[in-house]
């Protein structure tokens, strides 16, 4: 189609004047990059842990290393990286990703590839193509995600400029895994927290890395002049967006934006030249959302 368009153009420049249009050069995300020759090798353990999301809202969540989202691998493309899984937990865990090449038999789905309570697996990726990715569990994966088995997967290209490196996770949690919701009666006991503050219905249930409300999220920071860059996954079972007040950059369909939506398993890395001092608002769009715990800080230096 697109050398149809190119041909077209052609056509109507010989007789009207109209310049031909050019293909748009390949992205360098679409580019299958050759073996680096390095390995990466990074160690895993499925724990179960109670995890606070915010002051006094406690979840009873399975993680990679104790912690929602897991670590963030850092990886160059063309790199091998070698994961192994130690399941210190009760349920079966695994790991999958996207993007990354890897066999059929250590997909994070095949029985091969799954850690049973007490074992370890190793799995091997190929990062072939640069960007940002989710990994996840996928021995269970509705409970395991929803749990807090997931993490970000940054594979660099060889080639990139350096930058202000931000990422975001944005993750969906489910009220019946609490422990503790400030406000909200504990099923067994009937008590009430009285630590925390009452938010509302869908308090704490939309995370930004693995916390909700700006008293708890990290805040992202920057400096003006810097080259700020993005990498966006969104992995749960809602859409989210990812909105950044005071700035814009060009999106993947080169229009302008400052709010980007993702899917459920979706991905995207940005970039901007920073120009905004100040300390502005990040937040998903969906008003629930917000309400939810999904906005934070993003402090910005002159």
């Amino acid at each position: 189609m697109r050398h149809s368009v190119t041909v077209l153009a052609l056509v109507a420049g010989a007789c009207g004047g109209v310049d031909p249009i050019e293909p748009p050069a390949p992205s360098p995300f679409a580019i299958a990059y050759p073996s680096t020759g390095q390995t990466k090798t990074f160690d895993l353990r499925v724990q179960d842990v109670d995890w606070e999301v915010g002051l006094g809202a406690i979840y009873q969540a399975w993680t990679y290393n104790g912690t929602i989202p897991g670590p963030t691998f850092e990886v160059t493309a063309g790199d091998k990286i070698v994961i192994h899984i130690q399941n210190d937990t009760t349920h079966r865990a695994s790991i999958h990703t996207h993007i990354s090449e890897f066999e059929q038999a250590q997909d994070g789905a095949s029985e091969t590839s799954i850690a049973l309570p007490g074992q370890t697996v190793t799995v091997e990726w190929n990062a072939r193509y640069a960007g940002v990715f989710p990994y996840h569990d996928h021995a269970d994966e509705g409970e395991g995600v929803a749990r807090g088995l997931f993490g970000a997967l940054v594979v660099h290209a060889p080639d990139e400029a350096p930058a202000n490196e931000h990422v975001v996770v944005l993750g969906d949690l489910e009220t019946k895994n609490f422990k503790q919701l400030p406000g909200v009666a504990d099923p067994i006991t009937g008590q009430i927290s009285m630590v925390g503050e009452f938010r509302g219905a869908h308090q704490y249930m939309h995370t930004i890395n693995g916390k909700a409300y700006p008293e708890a999220i990290a805040p992202f920071t920057g400096r003006v002049g810097d080259l700020s860059r993005w990498r966006v996954v969104s992995i749960g079972i809602e859409q989210h967006t990812w909105h950044i007040h005071g700035h814009r950059w060009l999106d993947t369909d080169g229009l302008l934006t400052d709010n980007i939506q993702l899917a459920p398993g979706m991905y995207r890395t940005f970039e901007f030249t920073e120009d905004k001092a100040g300390e502005w608002l990040v937040h998903c769009h969906f008003p629930n959302h917000v309400a939810g715990g999904m906005m934070a800080k993003y402090i910005v230096s002159p």
